[in-house]
């Protein structure tokens, strides 16, 4: 049986989704290759650090191919091979590692939008934007460029410092001084040279010296961050990544209400150069509406109000779970029981109704900014409102331990917007805001407290739900989503969009009993749903196991990213399957009859017992009378094929594989299984 254009689709598509989960992985291994490739012609390599580089080539070599990354591939295969060699040649090895990561460099950076990873809108100088290093060590470059290219930074490394004279033309925003490449160079010009720099870009320092005199030296010249050299790349580029959204603050918000004339006067002439926009409220249900309807960045509040007075309103605003961690400021006469009385209910401020312009300007606009990179660090989307997707994970895990402690059903459900590409492409980044701010406000406001909601792609939410079955949760989704189909979102252009939702449910302990295993499959049956559109599918609605236990494929690997991809397609085409990816877990179940599978796919490189070893475990106990083995590995010698045909195999794959022809092969070797 071939493979449909529906399915070559869907694949395609899975193809790109696992990709973008797994691709750090495999970035890390890549770097792991690099570092001991290092070692290697420093002559400081140990034989641990070998056998570590081959099992990372191996995996390379299987999970790049089956991602369509070939060249990568067979560079893993060879960079494999010479780390086997009883002498290594570092030149070669440095040449194929080199290979390597070029062969996935461009696929290494995600697509370049102007939404953040967390899907807030970056600075306009942030993702993309040139960050350029001097530094002469390999290794720190390295690192710094993967971790770069994980959130979309470019990185251009150089050796000299750049001319500090005049700024030029496409130098770089961000300039990341690595103080060992200065040598030769005294204190006093590297910080004469610092300062210069510092008048037109961001300096960011790697240094050994980390004492108060230096810190102190660093800062006065202009520095805008000391580093130890030490210090991990995942948080020298985070450091990195705000200090370039800080350059161009995002356009931000203030609601306002219960000002006198005056003061409304004042805070619209504070922010007047600014793209600041400011919405004057003097009705307290308006002022609700509206921050429900389009969120703000600060309330300013008068002290006094008919219906709800400053104090009482921060009250009001602190009980809520979306707007809790809003800055309010609040303004009426100075005197210490009013200041008590504010701060005391939760405002963040209180400031005097004669405060000139000038100081409400700067005193409104460190305000915001400090809630901004405050919120930034915690745990909320600021977009919509909702956890972000480590809190969201978190909290899922949490609700999934509560409930198989409780042993109750527990769903988590993947949605998307099917629209959301349409709507960027002719509407704007600001409608699908709207969008997205509108669909979680209705998934916050459908499920109960006790249930989870974040987000999880940029384009997306997660929903785990407490107590439900998949077909429950599943109806409830559906309810929702219709009501959310029918409201009418306007748009700039004065016409109204309607939107519809796909998503994927998967539940505990129907479908999975880890959080992962309820991810990846509420994704497969997300992707389902999205082929359709405006659907809820859910993962059980695959065919279930029969009673006797049998399913359709054992599925030994233990590469995820490989993984993934093999039980995608084994879910499109409806087959039974479990999954192991440990050798013995695998051997036990398999020897034992816990698990009986009419084909087994086999993988050789296997954690606790090799291939071999779990072949042989079932030539032992007759396991292979009624079950069809084929192997799976990136080495294809002639001596591993003849060993595994000699054990009891049937076939042999070799990684790289093409799914399409995997599943061919599955579809014969099951037409001729006699379980």
């Amino acid at each position: 049986m071939t493979t449909s254009p529906m399915e070559d689709a869907e694949l395609g598509s899975a193809l790109a989704m696992l990709w973008r989960r797994h691709r750090q992985s495999n970035l890390d291994r890549i770097s792991l290759l690099e570092s001991i490739t290092a070692e290697i012609l420093r002559g400081t390599v140990d034989a641990a650090a070998l056998a570590e580089g081959v099992g990372a080539a191996h995996k390379l070599a299987g999970s790049l191919g089956t991602f369509g990354f070939d060249a990568g591939s067979s560079s893993a295969l060879y960079a494999e091979a010479l780390l086997r060699e009883p002498i290594v040649d570092g030149r070669l090895l440095a040449e194929a590692v080199t290979a390597l990561r070029a062969s996935v460099d461009e696929a290494a950076r995600p697509p370049q939008d102007d939404r953040g990873s967390e899907g807030v809108a970056p600075a306009e100088m942030g993702p993309g934007a040139p960050i350029q290093l001097v530094s002469t060590d390999m290794d720190l470059i390295s690192r710094l460029t993967v971790e770069a290219a994980s959130l979309g930074l470019i990185i251009a490394s150089v050796t000299d410092m750049p001319s500090s004279d005049t700024r030029v033309g496409g130098l770089p925003t961000v300039i990341v001084v690595d103080e060992s490449a200065l040598a030769g160079w005294s204190r006093a010009s590297i910080l004469e040279a610092v300062a210069k720099l510092a008048r037109w870009a961001v300096i960011v320092i790697l240094t050994e010296r980390d004492g108060l005199r230096d810190r102190a030296d660093l800062a006065i010249s202009g520095v805008a961050g000391v580093i130890p050299r030490s210090q991990g790349a995942r948080q020298t580029i985070a450091f990195l990544n705000e200090e370039l959204t800080q350059l161009s603050p995002a356009p931000s918000r203030i609601l306002a209400l219960n000002l006198t004339d005056v003061f409304s006067a004042s805070l619209i002439g504070a922010f007047s150069t600014s793209s600041c926009e400011i919405d004057l409220r003097n009705d307290a249900v308006a002022c609700w509406a509206s921050l429900d309807e389009s969120g703000a960045d600060l309330i300013v509040v008068g002290a006094a109000g008919s219906l709800v007075s400053g104090p009482n309103l921060c009250r009001v605003i602190r009980a809520h779970p979306r707007w809790k961690r809003m800055p309010i400021v609040v303004v009426g006469e100075m005197s210490s029981a009013n200041l008590a009385e504010a701060l005391s209910a939760g405002a963040d401020d209180y400031v005097s109704a004669d405060i000139s312009t000038e100081d409400l300007s700067v005193r409104l606009y460190h305000r915001m900014e400090r809630a901004r990179l405050a919120q930034s660090r915690t745990d909320i989307d600021p977009l919509t409102g909702v956890g972000n997707r480590t809190s969201t994970e978190g909290s899922l895990d949490r609700m999934l331990r509560l409930s198989s402690r409780q042993n109750a059903p527990f769903s988590v459900a993947l949605v998307v917007v099917d629209q959301i590409e349409r709507i960027r492409e002719s509407e704007g980044n600001a409608v699908c805001d709207v969008v997205l701010r509108r669909l979680g406000t209705r998934l916050i406001d459908a499920f109960r407290g006790e249930d989870v909601v974040g987000r999880w792609t940029d384009d997306g939410f997660a929903v785990g739900i407490y107590g439900a079955t998949g077909k429950q949760a599943s109806g409830r989704l559906v309810s929702v989503l219709a009501s959310f189909a029918a409201e009418g979102i306007p748009t700039t252009s004065g016409r109204e969009v309607r939107c519809t939702c796909s998503a994927g449910v998967a539940s505990s302990p129907t479908d999975g009993t880890t959080l992962g295993s309820l991810e990846r499959l509420g994704e497969v049956a997300l992707q389902r749903a999205m082929v359709s559109r405006n659907c809820v599918l859910v993962a059980s609605d695959r065919a279930p196991a029969q009673a006797d236990g049998v399913v359709d494929v054992v599925l030994i690997e233990d590469d995820d990213s490989v993984a993934d991809v093999i039980e995608h397609a084994l879910t499109l085409r409806h087959y039974r399957f479990a999954r192991f990816s440990d050798g013995a877990e695998a051997a036990a179940a398999l020897g034992g009859g816990t698990v009986k599978g009419r084909v087994v796919l086999l993988d050789v490189g296997l954690p606790s017992l090799d291939g071999f070893g779990v072949l042989q475990v079932m030539r032992n106990q007759s396991v292979l009378d009624d079950t069809r083995v084929i192997m799976l590995t990136a080495r294809s010698s002639e001596a591993e094929m003849l060993r595994a045909l000699g054990l009891g195999a049937m076939e042999h794959i070799t990684k790289p594989f093409s799914v399409p022809v995997l599943l061919g092969r599955l579809d014969q070797t099951l037409s001729r299984s006699v379980v």
